[in-house]
């Protein structure tokens, strides 16, 4: 006997035929209106004509909170050891100055990732004030500005080493790294604040405190500042700096093959699946961006957002896998300690390859130098005759 059957039919045994006929459709009316708020999806037997529920939404609010344990677990775990291998036990150089930074900023992302855990526990309540509703939002979105500005950089980095490799050999130092570093820092904090000023804690429903940008009454002044914080996030946070990267790879690839480099170095394939990871996690949370942009109450967003944005989140903690997997050596031994690991894929930079640029130009040089000096003494030797 289904739970429909039991709502209703029981408690109409004692009554008359026609009495117990009103009853058993009320029970019936009232026992579907409160499945209708547990359930999204109805689906059809193929057997037979009764009728199975499925929660998509608590399946899809399951998903996200795996995939935030696995952001806090593995993101605070791995951005420790890079941090701890890239500045301190490797000699510094200017690429580890972009890696710890990234690091440092996922490893935070990491840690304020517990509170979104939390909410989620709680049915998306939020129990712990309107600071840390303002802070935990804020920097969320200063990992994802950050990152992002840090990746541009390491593109522009690459292509300067390649194209223009005596410039970089003089100016690119560990002093403009970091300064460079700061600045990305203090950009990303800029674009990062208004979430800090617009982020607030009301009353939803169910008198469950909600921490959130959106408010009871969004008044026509609201509405367009919130469309304006969407707009900035989705070109600033993601489609200027994909084509600012996108443009530098496609130089670095044409440099590549004008210079004689060689493109399977390990620093160009960290390089380059740090930049494809981030917006494969991010492109789908922007995406959704837009449609909320446009139609705000679509059914795809409510579905499909708490999956996108832990996708999202999940980015803070695939880079150092991705420096694990790049750097273990399948070739030698099968028992290799974490931090050889990290060293073996974090040691090898684009100095050597600046280096080499620079001896290669040098031979040129040398080289044509001593062809016209050849082509002079010929000349000589063939008047002289």
């Amino acid at each position: 006997m289904n739970r429909l059957t039991r709502c209703g039919f029981t408690a109409a045994l004692n009554c008359e035929p026609e009495a117990a006929d009103l009853r058993l459709r009320y029970q019936l009316n009232v026992c579907s209106d409160r499945m209708s708020l547990n359930f999204s999806a109805v689906l059809k037997s193929p057997n037979n004509d009764k009728e199975t529920t499925v929660d998509i939404d608590a399946i899809m609010d399951n998903v996200s909170i795996v995939l935030y344990t696995l952001t806090i677990v593995l993101g605070i775990t791995g951005n420790s050891v890079v941090i701890w291998v890239a500045g301190f036990k490797l000699k510094p150089k200017v690429t580890n100055v972009w890696l710890v930074n990234l690091a440092i900023a996922d490893l935070i992302f990491s840690f304020t990732r517990v509170f979104s855990l939390l909410k989620k526990l709680f049915f998306d309540h939020w129990p712990f004030g309107v600071f840390l509703c303002k802070f935990n939002g804020f920097f969320k979105y200063a990992n994802m500005f950050c990152s992002v500005f840090l990746l541009a950089v390491i593109s522009l980095d690459r292509v300067l080493c390649i194209w223009q490799p005596v410039f970089t050999k003089r100016r690119r130092t560990l002093g403009v790294a970091k300064v460079v570093a700061v600045c990305v820092w203090i950009i990303a904090v800029i674009f990062s604040s208004p979430y800090f000023v617009y982020r607030q804690v009301y009353l939803g429903k169910n008198n469950l405190s909600k921490c959130t940008l959106e408010v009871k009454e969004v008044t026509e002044g609201e509405q367009r500042t919130k469309v304006a914080l969407y707009s900035i996030r989705f070109l600033c946070g993601f489609m200027v700096p994909f084509m600012v990267i996108l443009i530098c790879y496609i130089l670095a690839g044409v440099g590549i093959r004008r210079t004689r480099f060689s493109g399977k170095s390990r620093p160009l394939r960290i390089l380059a699946s740090l930049v494809i990871a981030f917006f494969l996690c991010w492109g789908p949370y922007h995406c959704l961006l837009l449609v909320k942009m446009v139609d705000s109450k679509n059914k795809v967003i409510k579905i499909w957002h708490p999956v996108a944005k832990g996708i999202a989140y999940f980015n803070s903690c695939i880079n150092p896998l991705l420096y694990f997997c790049l750097g273990l050596d399948l070739r030698g031994r099968f028992r290799q300690s974490l931090a050889s690991v990290y060293q073996r894929a974090l040691t090898d930079d684009v100095d050597g390859q600046t280096t080499q640029s620079n001896e290669r130009s040098l031979d040129d040089s040398t080289g044509s130098r001593n062809r016209k000096e050849s082509d002079v003494r010929d000349r000589s030797q063939s008047l002289s005759a």
